[in-house]
């Protein structure tokens, strides 16, 4: 042999040698991971056992805290999970329980605050000492000197030492004060009286000047050619005046004085003064739109229909049928009247446009109704 072939020898040798190892290495590896999957398996059914265990004395246990009138844990499987914290919910109870004390407490003190400042002599001297009527609005008191707002008292919704409070205010918010009793509610009044009848009497010529207006014969002639007239406005707190209403009732404008700032309004036109305010009011119909509802529904329609009867379409259905129908409507009393004729002139029907509904009606030649007409 030479030496060629006796390296070549050698080398096979090892190799054959190598892979022996790595065969006998895989089966020992094989026979060991065998061993340890079966031992996982055993721990998983120990610990299977282990957890039914536990959740059949953790029910035995709550089973005995319910008998016990203890609260009852839930506690979960996995041990390395924290117990959550017990939900808001838990405490309902103990929220509405208190939640209807502090109901109580706070309607309570309500009604005695309230009837302290309506009813007791030490208030009621007071308001008659300064020519005040109170009037309770809900949690509210208004304080009037005849239909003037002087002070507004509103309960606060928490007390203080046991004590109800009171927001006091002027009625036109320049003054605020926090008040439990009526010597409080004294120095308030006292503090404020004289400006607030100042304000008012500054306010006086004003509002005569508008009742003036109000029983104006030249108005109340001009109102009635536009089919409107004027009513005294219901009482509010913070202004005065009159309301001009269509004759189907419906509101026009209002002609307002506001008592906290002066200012004079006619609808949403601001008068510089009474006398600006004289010549808007006698020129109401190029200022707003005096028709009723129905006259609006009214003239409407009739746009409709003038537009209608002109319509090719329209004239050209009715020609194939050998009628037509008037261009320009009769103005009657009550209707406006299209007449439908044939060709040769003789009358079988009239479209009538009623001026007080709006409604459509179409009559035979015997002006009996035939029907109604409306869009679907």
């Amino acid at each position: 042999m030479n030496k060629a072939q006796v390296r070549s020898i050698i080398l096979i040798f090892l190799l054959t040698c190598c892979l022996m190892g790595l065969l006998v290495f895989n089966i020992v590896t094989l026979q060991a991971v065998k061993k340890l999957s079966a031992s996982a398996k055993e721990t998983a059914a120990a610990v299977g056992n282990l957890d039914y265990t536990l959740q059949n004395m953790g029910e035995d246990l709550s089973d005995a805290r319910n008998v016990l009138g203890l609260k009852i844990n839930s506690y979960g499987s996995d041990l390395a999970q924290e117990t959550p914290e017990a939900p808001a919910d838990d405490y309902a109870y103990y929220y509405s329980a208190l939640d209807q004390l502090m109901s109580e407490f706070s309607e309570s003190m309500l009604r005695k605050g309230c009837a302290y400042f309506m009813e007791s002599k030490e208030c009621l001297d007071l308001y008659r000492s300064h020519n005040l009527t109170p009037v309770q609005k809900g949690r509210e008191i208004l304080l009037s000197s005849g239909s003037k707002l002087f002070y507004r008292l509103s309960i606060l919704p928490y007390t203080t030492g046991g004590k109800v409070q009171f927001d006091a205010e002027t009625f036109d918010k320049v003054s605020t004060a926090k008040i439990s009793t009526d010597k409080e509610l004294a120095s308030f009044i006292e503090a404020n009286n004289i400006r607030i009848h100042a304000h008012y009497a500054q306010l006086e010529p004003v509002a005569k000047k508008l009742e003036q207006y109000s029983k104006n014969p030249k108005l109340l002639s001009y109102l009635s050619e536009q089919k409107l007239y004027i009513k005294n406005r219901d009482a509010e707190a913070t202004q005065t005046g009159y309301d001009i209403r269509r004759n189907d009732g419906s509101l026009l404008c209002s002609m307002l004085l506001d008592l906290v700032n002066g200012n004079i309004t006619l609808g949403n036109i601001k008068c510089s003064d009474t006398d600006e305010l004289w010549e808007d009011l006698l020129k109401l119909h190029t200022l707003f739109d005096v028709r009723t509802v129905s006259e609006k529904k009214t003239e409407s329609k009739l746009e409709e229909l003038n537009a209608m009867v002109k319509d090719p379409a329209f004239m050209a259905f009715l020609e194939a049928k050998g009628f037509t129908i008037a261009q320009e409507p009769q103005d009657n009393e009550e209707s406006y009247d299209f007449a439908i004729t044939d060709r040769g002139g003789f009358k079988i029907g009239t479209l009538s446009l009623e001026k007080d509904t709006g409604e459509v009606y179409l009559f035979d030649s015997d002006n009996v109704v035939v029907s109604s007409v409306k869009k679907n």
